[in-house]
């Protein structure tokens, strides 16, 4: 939908001249100029437009569905078929209204009335038993970022001197075996001209006087799809505007902010792809020896809070400038949160940083809306009705303007901020660590710090704590782009109001933002300085799809990219495949066709494109909800066209599986099998990640994870799959330790697994209370805030540690501590030299720092033990 139609004669390069930044140089007159109406008005509330659940949020335009353009599902159809597409889609939409009208919005009621959008072989009964039968459980799984680093930094080693070797060369891709006869065309030369400025030079070497954007980011600048900087600066690119890149600024000092001028639009500030706070501390509360996302994996390119000091430092220098903040660490706080590093309830990040606007979640649609609304003329504190985006205000009487309110529904107010901390004059007593009396009356503002102490019962837990489950119960229950509505959270005299989630995107709109022309590359500056290790990890992968169906409650896939899967065209990946080809040093390997979870490619739910997301029911569990499509003939299909791909050898799938999908007959079609067969045969390198996480199901219920049983299933199908094809496979299983519902019986149970089928596992992660997860918020309120029920939940760092140990026993340094866990749980029969006992006899230890406070420099307050009192001078 162009914003500049092209007048009868007119060639795209003529209409550019016209467009807002037309000055910004264009590689890409291929694509389409403009993303989406952004004519006067278009933005505007129009009033008494009749409200249609289609128009809110789903999953395609009901102008292209009327035109033929895309299929109901979000496909693009080719222009001969889309006169009869166009048809199929006419009755399609009166269908669908026929079918909203008489469920009145009932999800149970929509998929029995939905006939021909049933399965073969999936009775209306199976699906109402499911869907009236269990609550959601709610997210999806997260990586371990610590075994992350230390691959990168092995890898980057052996590759980094290779790869910048290899510019000095030909730079011609591999040779592939059957291929001889046409070669790979070799990529340009590494040339700073194809990257966005990030220099003064850089601008006058493009003739620019002034940027109409620049982003500061705490990642190094790599313009590659993988990486927030070099996709919201392209897609800015493509809209028509001239961006600057200011990649890891030093905050020590003014100047290097000042290195590109005022820009005439806004600023864009983003921590990066991971919250500033995990990249830099261990679940330990140790400083990380390294840091991927920074030249030579230096740990010292960013700071802590990065969004909130790289805002401080613009409204430094520059005073009041437009300012919006985005990227993972201002999405997940932008509501008063859960700050592990702190120990207590931060307020919103807005509040914080002092941005104008956030944008949350996977940003293109919103930064391109904002920036022509910025164009023509608009004030950024005065644009309030972007879907995906957050902001302050004090006055919040325009939320309940009729016009308003039909667009975006009934604004929700959450709890107040305040209601979530402890109260100022009736601070309940800090509870003895170890043996939950309340002798010790604590210091000022000291009560909320859960990690100093380990609760034992719902009786033992404030009020202000209780709030804070309840509180994100109800932000969770509104993070859908279909039926989500306006949140307010006040604070203060201030309210912080998240607008829905931007609505989902279509197939040819995702196509469209992996279509752009990056480079693939890091910045040249960076290879004095060793390259930028997780690039090394990351070069030749391709993401397939977004938004995850699963539900891990220690992730925030579901905060971030949503529940309901967007997935690219295979002719998209197809012609990435090609573009890796052509990167110097590629051997002919793509380490990763995937997403979030690589086996949901194309999966399909008409009650989430339609009434969103269910509020009180899970995708997954306890099986696969009937409502589901699984597409693995599609994903099958894609990823033999990948292999196919000239230049191609191998194309693995590294980004994890979410097995129990694959072993359900019913959603599979029978495919199953075939699937994971050719898994084995052609996209496993030896070894598959899957993510059990643990073995008891009461722990996993408490992950939202499927029942362990499930994954020795898949684990022997695999296995035999892997032999019929002629291989000798295995896979590389995750597990977590310290989740909440975890207990150190639980734990010893694990350990027992372990002994018993003789697994040392080094893929060892443990759980990290990261911002506006359920996880997380049962970590500090102690309940689910699904169920309202109590969960026990491993907070102090000495029961961490023990629960670590007791994974790795068989190491000698834990050996101590697994000693002393074991007697004080009444297991001294793990204790001995027989065939059932974990550790041999010998000496028990705790390390000195099982209660660190938090780390030096991240927070207010002591570091790691309490100031000594000074004498008064006599």
């Amino acid at each position: 939908m162009p914003a500049v139609p092209l007048q009868k004669g007119a060639s795209p390069e003529t209409a550019m001249s016209d467009a807002p930044g037309a000055s910004a140089p264009r590689l890409h007159s291929h694509l389409q100029m403009h993303a989406g109406d952004h004519t006067p008005g278009a933005y505007k509330p129009q009033v008494g437009k009749p409200f249609d659940r289609l128009e809110r949020g789903g999953h395609v335009d009901p102008v292209d569905l009327e035109a033929g353009r895309v299929t109901p599902d979000g496909h693009a159809v080719p222009a001969h078929e889309r006169q009869a597409q166009a048809e199929a889609n006419r009755r399609w939409l009166a269908e669908e209204r026929q079918i909203l009208k008489a469920s009145r919005g009932d999800p149970v009621a929509y998929a029995q009335n939905a006939t021909a959008e049933q399965s073969p072989g999936v009775e209306y009964g199976d699906l109402e038993r499911y869907l009236a039968s269990r609550k959601a459980l709610g997210n999806a799984g997260e990586s371990d970022l610590e075994a992350k680093a230390a691959r990168a930094q092995e890898y980057a080693a052996r590759l980094a001197a290779e790869f910048y070797a290899s510019q000095q060369g030909s730079g011609t891709g591999s040779n592939v075996p059957g291929n001889e006869t046409e070669a790979v065309p070799a990529a340009p030369a590494m040339d700073r001209s194809r990257f966005l400025p990030t220099t003064r030079a850089d601008m006058e070497a493009r003739g620019w006087t002034q940027c109409d954007f620049i982003l500061v980011t705490g990642d190094a600048y790599v313009d590659h799809p993988s990486f927030a900087n070099g996709v919201i600066s392209r897609v800015l690119e493509w809209a028509g505007f001239k961006v600057g890149v200011i990649a890891q600024p030093d905050w020590r000092h003014e100047n290097d902010i000042r290195r590109l001028g005022t820009p005439r639009l806004a600023f864009l500030v983003s921590a990066g792809n991971l919250d500033s706070l995990l990249n830099a501390y261990t679940a330990h509360k140790l400083p990380r020896s390294d840091d991927p996302y920074s030249p030579g994996g230096r740990p010292d390119k960013r700071p802590p809070r990065a969004t909130i000091v790289y805002c401080n430092l613009i409204r430094r220098a520059f005073g009041k400038v437009p300012l919006i903040i985005g990227g993972m660490e201002a999405s997940q706080r932008r509501f008063a949160h859960y700050d592990y590093w702190d120990d207590r309830v931060r307020r919103s990040i807005l509040l914080d940083s002092n941005a104008d606007l956030l944008v949350f979640g996977m940003g293109e649609t919103q930064i391109v809306e904002i920036a022509h609304r910025l164009q023509a003329g608009e004030k950024l504190h005065e644009i309030n009705d972007v879907r995906g985006t957050a902001y302050v205000r004090k006055d919040v009487s325009f939320l309940d303007a009729p016009g308003f309110v039909q667009r975006f529904g009934k604004a929700q107010f959450t709890m107040a901020y305040e209601t979530l901390l402890p109260p100022k004059h009736q601070v309940p007593p800090v509870r003895d660590r170890e043996n939950g009396d309340s002798r010790n009356p604590p210091r000022d503002g000291e009560a909320d710090r859960v990690q100093e102490r380990q609760d034992t019962g719902p009786h033992a837990i404030p009020a202000y704590r209780k709030n804070y489950a309840i509180t994100f119960k109800q932000i969770y229950d509104e993070q859908d782009p279909v039926r989500g509505k306006p949140l307010v959270q006040p604070a203060g005299s201030l309210h912080v109001i998240q607008m829905p989630p931007a609505r989902l995107q279509s197939e040819a709109e995702l196509d469209r933002w992996y279509d752009l022309p990056y480079t693939r590359l890091p910045h040249p500056d960076y290879e004095a300085q060793g390259g930028v290790p997780a690039w090394l990890t990351t070069q030749h992968t391709i993401v397939t799809h977004r938004g995850c169906m699963g539900s891990c409650t220690f992730c925030a896939i579901w905060m971030h990219q949503g529940r309901t899967i967007t997935s690219r065209s295979i002719e998209s990946i197809e012609r990435e495949a090609q573009a890796i080809t052509r990167m110097p040093g590629f051997k002919g390997y793509i380490s990763d066709v995937g997403g979030p979870t690589a086996n949901m490619y194309g999966n399909y739910c008409s009650v989430q494109q339609t009434l969103g997301a269910c509020k009180e029911r899970d995708c997954l569990l306890p099986d696969p909800c009937p409502a589901l499509r699984q597409h693995l003939d599609r994903q099958v299909e894609m990823l033999s066209r990948v292999r196919k791909v000239k230049g191609v050898k191998k194309a693995f799938i590294a980004s994890g599986i979410r097995y129990d999908m694959l072993i359900d007959e019913k959603t599979t079609k029978g495919c199953g099998d075939e699937y994971i067969e050719n898994l084995a045969a052609h996209h496993t390198s030896g070894h598959l990640k899957v993510a059990p996480e643990h073995t008891s199901d009461a722990v996993l219920a408490r992950m939202r994870k499927p029942g362990f049983a499930k994954y020795e299933i898949f684990r022997q199908r695999f296995v035999e799959a892997s032999r019929r094809v002629g291989k000798e496979q295995y896979l590389v299983a995750y597990f977590v330790s310290s989740h909440p519902g975890c207990t150190m019986e639980e734990q010893i149970a694990l350990a027992e697994y372990f002994k018993k089928n003789n697994w040392s596992p080094e893929q060892v992660q443990d759980f990290i209370p990261t911002p506006m997860t359920p996880a997380t918020a049962m970590f500090y309120s102690g309940f689910d805030p699904e169920t309202m029920q109590y969960v026990y939940t491993p907070t102090t760092m000495r029961e961490k540690r023990r629960q670590r140990a007791l994974m790795q026993f068989r190491r000698p340094e834990f050996q101590g501590r697994v000693r002393k866990a074991l007697r004080e749980a009444g297991r001294k029969d793990l204790i001995g030299k027989g065939p059932q006992a974990l550790v041999p006899p010998g000496n028990e230890e705790d390390w000195e720092d099982d209660n660190p406070r938090r780390p030096a420099g991240i927070g207010s307050g002591p570091a790691f033990a309490p100031r000594p009192k000074r004498r008064r001078a006599r």
